[in-house]
């Protein structure tokens, strides 16, 4: 009497890829972060003073605006950064500065909480909160995955320069406008979301 033999097949496990740029850039991001919080924390008067009257001009001015111009306000910081590095991803040299815009953006935002917090304490932390971080978390987000796309079309032209073997595709240009026009949705209801965060939550807080 024979016994059946049982054979187990073994399935693959599709795990998912990790992409290191990603990693890669929001490292970058996050060195920028503290390196501006520590920048304000040096008790550096006189840079602390430009920022804050900055800072409370800016607020003024958008307090004296109407909510179309409160918009497009809010719709041209969100897109000028993103707009450079989509230029940058169709220059073969381009690739360094793309590397340092999110070391760039988190010194900015470091440089910004920093500022409210040491001269408004929990007030400039409630203000981040409830005004800022919203639409900044989504801004970041969406700019590193500009990042890492316009690094990978700054590659793509640097093989096509040097003729390499790489297989470039004739419709790589057109997959990248592609990709940028997507990828202006999220930058477009960040835009969205600061205006209305500003006008509902932007009077609760006094800084002149």
């Amino acid at each position: 009497m024979f016994k059946k033999a049982v054979v187990l097949k073994r399935r693959k496990m599709n795990l998912p890829k990790f992409d290191y740029r990603n990693f890669f850039f929001f490292s970058l991001f996050f060195c920028g972060l503290i390196l501006g919080i520590l920048t304000i924390k040096d008790d550096n008067t006189e840079l602390n003073n430009v920022l804050k009257t900055f800072f409370v001009n800016y607020i003024s001015r958008k307090n004296a605006i109407s909510i179309l111009e409160c918009l497009l306000d809010s719709s041209i910081l969100t897109f000028t950064i993103p707009f450079f590095t989509f230029i940058l991803g169709l220059c073969a040299v381009g690739g360094p500065i793309i590397i340092a815009i999110p070391t760039f953006v988190g010194i900015v935002v470091g440089m910004a909480t920093g500022i409210l917090y040491s001269q408004y304490t929990l007030q400039g932390l409630g203000y981040c909160a409830l005004v800022i971080m919203p639409s900044v978390a989504i801004v970041i987000g969406t700019l590193l995955k500009c990042c890492n796309e316009s690094i990978n079309m700054s590659v793509e032209i640097i093989y096509m320069i040097i003729g390499g073997n790489r297989t470039t595709r004739t419709n790589e240009l057109k997959e990248y406008c592609i990709k940028y026009i997507v990828l202006c949705v999220p930058f477009i209801l960040a835009a969205v979301l600061n205006t209305v965060s500003f006008k509902i939550f932007g009077g609760l807080f006094s800084f002149v």
